[in-house]
């Protein structure tokens, strides 16, 4: 997500159908972007990242997984794996 005309992204989640997962676990995807645009009293636009991992971390100012202290993707598996997708 990001700003309605601005460049940066400010909130990234993944989305399966018309789901959404990000730090809170699964929301419907319309339910999230109203939820974010009421928060922050901006007009958001969502927009899809069709770059690879590190071409995205590089336009938007982002870590790459080399750069954490510690290998991010154990920690990151264990987190998705707390919720259940809602189709499943």
């Amino acid at each position: 997500m990001r700003f309605l005309g601005e460049r940066q992204v400010f909130h990234t989640y993944a989305a399966w159908d018309s789901w959404a997962f990000d730090h809170s676990g699964w929301n419907p995807e319309p339910q999230l972007l109203a939820v974010n645009t009421d928060f922050e009293g901006h007009p958001l636009e969502r927009i899809k990242i069709t770059d690879s991992l590190a071409e995205f971390c590089e336009k938007h100012h982002h870590r790459r997984p080399n750069q954490y202290w510690h290998d991010p993707l154990p920690r990151a598996r264990d987190y998705v794996g707390r919720y259940i997708a809602p189709w499943a």
